[in-house]
Protein backbone atom coordinates (compact mmCIF):
# COMPACT_ATOMS: atom_id res chain seq x y z
CA UNK A 1 0.00 0.00 0.00
CA UNK A 2 3.18 2.17 -1.40
CA UNK A 3 1.77 6.24 -1.16
CA UNK A 4 -1.05 5.07 1.25
CA UNK A 5 0.70 4.54 4.36
CA UNK A 6 3.99 4.18 5.70
CA UNK A 7 5.91 3.11 8.64
CA UNK A 8 9.23 3.76 9.63
CA UNK A 9 11.12 2.54 12.65
CA UNK A 10 14.17 4.88 14.29
CA UNK A 11 16.88 4.55 17.08
CA UNK A 12 19.11 7.00 16.12
CA UNK A 13 17.69 10.23 14.20
CA UNK A 14 17.53 14.19 14.34
CA UNK A 15 15.35 15.88 11.25
CA UNK A 16 15.49 19.46 10.05
CA UNK A 17 12.43 21.29 10.50
CA UNK A 18 9.86 20.65 7.80
CA UNK A 19 5.84 21.11 6.46
CA UNK A 20 4.08 18.28 7.48
CA UNK A 21 2.00 17.08 4.99
CA UNK A 22 -1.13 14.48 6.16
CA UNK A 23 -0.85 12.88 9.84
CA UNK A 24 2.06 11.22 11.81
CA UNK A 25 1.29 8.73 14.89
CA UNK A 26 4.20 8.37 16.66
CA UNK A 27 5.18 5.79 19.60
CA UNK A 28 7.69 5.58 22.23
CA UNK A 29 8.94 1.83 21.57
CA UNK A 30 11.81 2.94 23.99
CA UNK A 31 13.73 5.41 26.34
CA UNK A 32 12.51 8.93 25.51
CA UNK A 33 12.56 11.06 22.03
CA UNK A 34 12.22 14.95 21.82
CA UNK A 35 9.80 16.84 19.48
CA UNK A 36 9.79 20.44 18.52
CA UNK A 37 6.73 22.24 16.94
CA UNK A 38 6.95 25.75 16.41
CA UNK A 39 9.89 25.73 18.40
CA UNK A 40 7.99 24.18 21.32
CA UNK A 41 9.56 21.21 22.24
CA UNK A 42 8.15 18.17 24.21
CA UNK A 43 9.91 15.22 25.82
CA UNK A 44 7.94 11.87 25.25
CA UNK A 45 8.80 9.04 27.57
CA UNK A 46 8.80 5.08 26.75
CA UNK A 47 4.95 4.00 26.02
CA UNK A 48 4.20 7.28 24.95
CA UNK A 49 2.13 8.40 21.67
CA UNK A 50 1.79 11.99 20.01
CA UNK A 51 0.47 12.91 16.46
CA UNK A 52 1.98 15.95 14.36
CA UNK A 53 -0.73 17.29 12.00
CA UNK A 54 -1.49 18.12 8.91
CA UNK A 55 0.67 21.16 7.65
CA UNK A 56 2.54 21.42 10.86
CA UNK A 57 6.49 22.11 11.11
CA UNK A 58 8.52 20.10 13.77
CA UNK A 59 11.09 18.70 14.39
CA UNK A 60 12.38 15.29 15.89
CA UNK A 61 15.47 14.19 18.01
CA UNK A 62 15.60 10.91 18.96
CA UNK A 63 18.94 10.20 20.64
CA UNK A 64 20.79 7.07 20.32
CA UNK A 65 19.26 4.16 22.32
CA UNK A 66 16.26 5.04 22.12
CA UNK A 67 13.54 4.40 19.71
CA UNK A 68 10.21 5.42 18.20
CA UNK A 69 8.02 4.51 15.50
CA UNK A 70 6.21 6.79 13.34
CA UNK A 71 3.65 5.57 11.22
CA UNK A 72 2.09 8.66 8.49
CA UNK A 73 -0.60 8.56 6.98
CA UNK A 74 -0.39 10.47 3.72
CA UNK A 75 -2.61 13.27 2.44
CA UNK A 76 -4.53 10.68 -0.18
CA UNK A 77 -6.04 8.65 2.07
CA UNK A 78 -6.92 11.11 4.77
CA UNK A 79 -8.50 12.91 1.88
CA UNK A 80 -10.39 9.91 1.22
CA UNK A 81 -11.54 8.36 4.46
CA UNK A 82 -11.71 11.36 6.93
CA UNK A 83 -11.00 14.58 4.99
CA UNK A 84 -11.87 16.49 7.92
CA UNK A 85 -9.34 15.64 9.90
CA UNK A 86 -6.82 17.77 7.40
CA UNK A 87 -8.29 21.09 8.89
CA UNK A 88 -9.23 20.28 11.98
CA UNK A 89 -7.79 22.93 14.63
CA UNK A 90 -7.93 20.79 18.03
CA UNK A 91 -5.09 18.55 18.82
CA UNK A 92 -5.29 15.68 21.71
CA UNK A 93 -2.51 16.08 24.03
CA UNK A 94 -3.79 14.20 27.38
CA UNK A 95 -1.76 10.73 26.66
CA UNK A 96 -5.21 9.16 28.22
CA UNK A 97 -6.80 10.42 25.39
CA UNK A 98 -4.60 8.51 23.13
CA UNK A 99 -4.29 5.45 24.53
CA UNK A 100 -6.97 3.75 22.85
CA UNK A 101 -4.97 4.73 19.46
CA UNK A 102 -1.71 4.10 20.49
CA UNK A 103 -2.73 0.19 20.88
CA UNK A 104 -4.62 0.32 17.56
CA UNK A 105 -1.38 2.04 15.94
CA UNK A 106 1.10 -1.10 17.57
CA UNK A 107 -1.55 -3.64 16.20
CA UNK A 108 -1.02 -2.04 12.80
CA UNK A 109 2.86 -2.64 12.83
CA UNK A 110 2.22 -5.97 13.67
CA UNK A 111 0.21 -6.44 10.45
CA UNK A 112 2.65 -4.79 8.57
CA UNK A 113 5.03 -7.51 9.44
CA UNK A 114 3.01 -10.59 8.66
CA UNK A 115 2.97 -12.11 4.99
CA UNK A 116 -0.99 -13.54 4.25
CA UNK A 117 -2.89 -14.02 1.84
CA UNK A 118 -5.37 -11.41 3.24
CA UNK A 119 -2.94 -8.83 4.38
CA UNK A 120 -3.95 -5.71 3.08
CA UNK A 121 -7.74 -6.63 3.53
CA UNK A 122 -6.41 -6.21 7.34
CA UNK A 123 -4.17 -3.68 7.16
CA UNK A 124 -7.10 -1.63 5.40
CA UNK A 125 -9.74 -2.33 7.51
CA UNK A 126 -7.14 -0.75 10.62
CA UNK A 127 -6.68 2.37 8.82
CA UNK A 128 -9.96 2.98 8.88
CA UNK A 129 -10.45 1.87 12.34
CA UNK A 130 -7.21 3.99 13.30
CA UNK A 131 -8.67 7.24 11.64
CA UNK A 132 -12.29 6.44 13.30
CA UNK A 133 -11.04 5.93 16.42
CA UNK A 134 -8.55 9.61 15.94
CA UNK A 135 -11.89 11.19 14.86
CA UNK A 136 -13.94 9.96 17.38
CA UNK A 137 -11.17 11.36 20.64
CA UNK A 138 -10.99 15.18 18.34
CA UNK A 139 -14.94 15.20 18.44
CA UNK A 140 -15.42 14.39 21.84
CA UNK A 141 -12.40 16.86 22.67
CA UNK A 142 -13.75 19.84 20.40
CA UNK A 143 -17.31 19.40 22.05
CA UNK A 144 -16.07 19.04 25.65
CA UNK A 145 -16.86 16.13 26.39
CA UNK A 146 -15.31 13.28 28.62
CA UNK A 147 -13.46 10.77 27.14
CA UNK A 148 -15.92 7.68 27.42
CA UNK A 149 -15.01 4.94 25.22
CA UNK A 150 -18.33 3.85 23.51
CA UNK A 151 -19.41 0.59 24.05
CA UNK A 152 -20.50 -0.96 20.66
CA UNK A 153 -22.97 -3.66 20.14
CA UNK A 154 -21.45 -7.26 19.87
CA UNK A 155 -23.32 -7.80 17.33
CA UNK A 156 -22.59 -4.59 15.35
CA UNK A 157 -19.00 -5.95 16.04
CA UNK A 158 -19.24 -9.63 14.43
CA UNK A 159 -21.25 -7.37 11.39
CA UNK A 160 -18.63 -5.02 10.74
CA UNK A 161 -15.89 -8.15 11.19
CA UNK A 162 -18.29 -9.91 8.65
CA UNK A 163 -18.70 -6.83 6.38
CA UNK A 164 -15.06 -6.10 6.17
CA UNK A 165 -14.23 -10.22 5.14
CA UNK A 166 -16.97 -10.25 2.76
CA UNK A 167 -17.65 -6.60 1.37
CA UNK A 168 -17.38 -7.93 -2.30
CA UNK A 169 -19.91 -10.85 -2.53
CA UNK A 170 -24.02 -10.06 -1.91
CA UNK A 171 -25.01 -8.78 1.24
CA UNK A 172 -28.45 -7.13 2.35
CA UNK A 173 -29.44 -6.21 5.76
CA UNK A 174 -31.60 -9.34 5.58
CA UNK A 175 -28.10 -11.59 5.45
CA UNK A 176 -28.24 -9.82 9.40
CA UNK A 177 -31.70 -10.03 10.54
CA UNK A 178 -32.68 -13.66 9.59
CA UNK A 179 -28.84 -14.48 11.25
CA UNK A 180 -30.10 -12.46 14.53
CA UNK A 181 -33.01 -12.93 14.40
CA UNK A 182 -34.01 -9.26 14.16
CA UNK A 183 -36.88 -6.65 12.41
CA UNK A 184 -35.39 -5.10 9.55
CA UNK A 185 -36.56 -1.86 11.05
CA UNK A 186 -35.23 -2.48 14.90
CA UNK A 187 -31.83 -3.53 12.63
CA UNK A 188 -31.41 -0.52 10.98
CA UNK A 189 -31.78 1.58 13.79
CA UNK A 190 -29.81 -0.44 16.18
CA UNK A 191 -26.75 0.04 13.30
CA UNK A 192 -27.71 3.96 12.34
CA UNK A 193 -27.30 4.64 16.53
CA UNK A 194 -24.42 2.34 16.48
CA UNK A 195 -22.11 3.69 13.42
CA UNK A 196 -23.66 6.73 12.88
CA UNK A 197 -24.82 6.27 9.14
CA UNK A 198 -27.02 3.88 7.79
CA UNK A 199 -26.42 0.04 6.51
CA UNK A 200 -26.08 0.70 3.23
CA UNK A 201 -23.93 4.02 3.24
CA UNK A 202 -21.44 1.86 5.59
CA UNK A 203 -21.65 -0.90 3.36
CA UNK A 204 -21.30 1.44 -0.09
CA UNK A 205 -17.90 3.29 1.72
CA UNK A 206 -16.37 -0.07 1.94
CA UNK A 207 -16.88 -1.44 -0.95
CA UNK A 208 -15.36 1.97 -1.88
CA UNK A 209 -12.64 1.98 -0.07
CA UNK A 210 -11.27 -0.71 -0.96
CA UNK A 211 -11.89 -0.52 -4.64
CA UNK A 212 -9.54 2.79 -4.04
CA UNK A 213 -6.25 0.36 -3.71
CA UNK A 214 -7.21 -0.97 -7.31
CA UNK A 215 -8.15 2.43 -8.94
CA UNK A 216 -4.50 4.02 -7.64
CA UNK A 217 -1.95 1.05 -7.86
CA UNK A 218 -3.00 -1.66 -10.67
CA UNK A 219 -4.19 -0.77 -14.10
CA UNK A 220 -7.71 -2.82 -13.69
CA UNK A 221 -10.54 -1.77 -16.04
CA UNK A 222 -12.82 0.23 -14.25
CA UNK A 223 -15.56 -2.24 -14.69
CA UNK A 224 -13.06 -4.90 -13.28
CA UNK A 225 -12.71 -3.39 -10.30
CA UNK A 226 -16.72 -2.67 -9.61
CA UNK A 227 -17.36 -6.16 -10.18
CA UNK A 228 -14.33 -7.28 -7.96
CA UNK A 229 -15.44 -5.12 -4.72
CA UNK A 230 -18.84 -5.99 -4.87
CA UNK A 231 -20.55 -3.70 -7.28
CA UNK A 232 -22.00 -6.13 -10.02
CA UNK A 233 -23.23 -2.92 -12.04
CA UNK A 234 -20.93 -0.50 -13.02
CA UNK A 235 -22.75 2.13 -13.61
CA UNK A 236 -24.18 2.01 -9.82
CA UNK A 237 -20.02 2.06 -8.69
CA UNK A 238 -19.08 5.38 -11.09
CA UNK A 239 -22.57 6.96 -9.34
CA UNK A 240 -21.73 5.53 -6.15
CA UNK A 241 -17.90 6.81 -6.28
CA UNK A 242 -18.80 10.41 -7.80
CA UNK A 243 -21.73 10.82 -5.03
CA UNK A 244 -18.71 10.01 -2.37
CA UNK A 245 -15.84 11.68 -3.94
CA UNK A 246 -17.06 14.17 -6.44
CA UNK A 247 -15.52 12.60 -9.54
CA UNK A 248 -15.38 9.27 -11.54
CA UNK A 249 -13.57 6.38 -10.79
CA UNK A 250 -10.93 7.21 -13.93
CA UNK A 251 -11.01 10.98 -12.90
CA UNK A 252 -10.23 10.24 -9.06
CA UNK A 253 -7.00 7.60 -10.83
CA UNK A 254 -5.93 10.16 -12.85
CA UNK A 255 -5.89 13.22 -10.16
CA UNK A 256 -4.72 10.24 -7.25
CA UNK A 257 -1.93 8.77 -8.78
CA UNK A 258 -0.39 12.49 -10.09
CA UNK A 259 -0.72 13.78 -6.60
CA UNK A 260 1.19 10.58 -4.80
CA UNK A 261 4.01 11.17 -6.95
CA UNK A 262 4.91 14.27 -4.64
CA UNK A 263 4.68 11.93 -2.02
CA UNK A 264 6.82 9.46 -3.16
CA UNK A 265 9.55 8.19 -0.09
CA UNK A 266 12.40 9.56 -1.22
CA UNK A 267 10.63 13.10 -0.69
CA UNK A 268 8.87 12.21 2.58
CA UNK A 269 11.82 11.15 4.63
CA UNK A 270 14.62 12.98 2.55
CA UNK A 271 15.18 15.67 5.52
CA UNK A 272 16.73 13.19 7.94
CA UNK A 273 20.29 14.02 9.02
CA UNK A 274 21.19 10.52 10.09
CA UNK A 275 19.63 7.65 10.88
CA UNK A 276 19.80 4.03 11.77
CA UNK A 277 17.25 2.09 10.97
CA UNK A 278 16.24 -1.08 12.88
CA UNK A 279 16.27 -4.64 11.28
CA UNK A 280 12.93 -6.96 11.33
CA UNK A 281 14.20 -9.14 13.63
CA UNK A 282 14.55 -5.91 16.34
CA UNK A 283 11.84 -4.42 14.93
CA UNK A 284 9.52 -7.93 16.28
CA UNK A 285 11.57 -8.04 19.52
CA UNK A 286 11.00 -4.32 20.59
CA UNK A 287 7.33 -5.09 19.37
CA UNK A 288 6.60 -7.88 21.14
CA UNK A 289 8.20 -5.86 24.48
CA UNK A 290 5.99 -3.17 23.94
CA UNK A 291 2.91 -4.85 23.56
CA UNK A 292 3.66 -7.11 26.54
CA UNK A 293 4.40 -4.07 28.98
CA UNK A 294 1.86 -2.00 28.10
CA UNK A 295 -1.08 -3.58 25.47
CA UNK A 296 -3.07 -6.67 25.33
CA UNK A 297 -2.25 -7.46 22.03
CA UNK A 298 0.79 -10.08 21.70
CA UNK A 299 2.57 -9.39 17.95
CA UNK A 300 3.19 -12.90 16.72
Amino acid sequence: MRNIYEIKYLKYSATKYRNHVGISFFVVLKGKVMMTIKDESTFYEEGETFIVKHNECYKLDVLEGNIVVQIHLYESLIETMVPELLSNHYHLTSQSEIMMLRDQLIYLCCLNLTHKNNQNLKIMKQLISILEVYKERLFLKNHDCPIIHKNVNPIIEEIKDYIFEHYNERITINTFTHKYHLSESYFSKMFKEQMGVNFKDYLTDIRLLNSIYDLIHTHEKVIDISEKHGFYNVSAYIHSFKLYYGVTPKKYRDMIQNRNAQFARPSFFNEVDYEKNLSIDEIKFYLRHFEQKYTQTVCT
